[in-house]
């Protein structure tokens, strides 16, 4: 969650307590088909103490996430998917490992200064009001705005190519 830069998590298999902690503190989360998800901690007689009781709510919902941790049962993929848990489904391994490669190359290709300040924003707005998540956003956009990455995306759009960001 305190990693800088955007981290994807991939899951092939079953996810269940800390991978589901783990997960819930990376900024998106993909998986297969058949990957399975659960809460199990209930079903042992203990409480989930690791994080995932504090950043489920802010991803799925208090509703998706108290049905989580009261049942301990599993879910699958589409159910999680559509609790908004997951971004993506796919096929097999070969093909989440190759899409999640292909997401992490597109988030590449933009600036890496304005990416890692829109996910401080993100995290730090969770617990703030709008209007200091707003003004947040905008003393990073004072701290960005004189960049050579803002100064390349200009040029670039003039010179109609795509830009090429060094975080600078």
């Amino acid at each position: 969650e305190a990693c800088p830069k955007p981290v994807i998590a991939a899951v092939h298999g079953m996810c269940v307590g800390g991978g589901l902690d783990m997960i819930s503190a990376c900024d998106i989360r993909l998986c297969t088909e058949d990957a399975t998800f659960s809460l199990r901690e209930a079903a042992i007689g203990l409480v989930a103490d690791m994080g995932v009781l504090q950043r489920l709510p802010f991803i799925i919902g208090q509703g998706f996430t108290r049905l989580m941790a009261f049942t301990a049962r599993f879910f699958s993929a589409r159910e999680v998917e559509r609790m908004g848990l997951v971004s993506g489904v796919y096929k097999d391994r070969d093909t989440l490992l190759e899409e999640a490669g292909k997401l992490a190359a597109q988030i590449a290709e933009n600036a890496p200064l304005a990416v890692q300040e829109a996910k401080k924003v993100l995290n730090y707005s969770r617990f703030a009001t709008v209007e200091d998540g707003m003004s947040l956003a905008m003393h990073k956009n004072m701290v960005l705005f004189p960049s050579g990455d803002v100064k390349e995306a200009v040029t670039a759009f003039l010179e109609k190519r795509k830009p090429v960001f060094k975080g600078k």
